[in-house]
Order: C-alpha cells, then structure tokens, then sequence
C-alpha cells in the first residue's frame, strides 16, 4: 500500500515532466528553425578562419596570431557542436 508521501513524489514527479515538456518543445522548435543559419554561420567563420590561418602562415605574414586564430577558429566549431549537442538533448 502506498503512503501519502510517495504518492506526492509521484504527483510531483508527473508535474515537473509535464513542465519540462511545456518549456522544452518551443524551445526545441525555435532552436530548429535557426539551425540553418546558425550552422551556416559557425561553420563558415571555422571555416573560414583555418582558410585564412594557413594562407597567412604559408605566405609568412609578419606578426600575424597563427595560434590565435586557428584556436578561434576551433572554437566556432566546438559552438556548433554544442548547438548541435543541444539540440540532441531536447530532441530527446
């Protein structure tokens, strides 16, 4: 026979899944809709930050941030793989 107090976890329990659900879709829907743009614009500028890391070393450009900017760089696509990881997670 169940006590009063695991019935209230278990009434609890329901609610907040039901909240998560309430906040998680929009959430979800509005972080899809921008999932274009957004991998179109972390993507590029990784992109094109390595692009322009090597063609400024390879041509030996004085005191250019080759560390710098290749970790910046790395660090747009590390942002697109927590969006994307973001993603994942609200899908679920």
């Amino acid at each position: 026979m169940r006590t009063g107090r695991a019935e209230g976890q278990e009434l609890i329990r329901a609610l907040l899944q039901g909240l998560w659900l309430l906040l998680r879709l929009p959430v979800l829907m509005l972080l899809l809709i921008l999932e274009p743009v957004v991998a179109l614009v972390l993507g590029g500028l990784a992109l094109a930050g390595v692009l322009m890391t090597l063609f400024l070393v390879l041509i030996h450009a004085p005191n250019f941030p080759a560390w710098t900017t290749l970790s910046i760089s790395v660090g747009f696509g590390l942002a697109l793989g927590a969006y994307n990881g973001l993603l994942a997670l609200l899908s679920r």
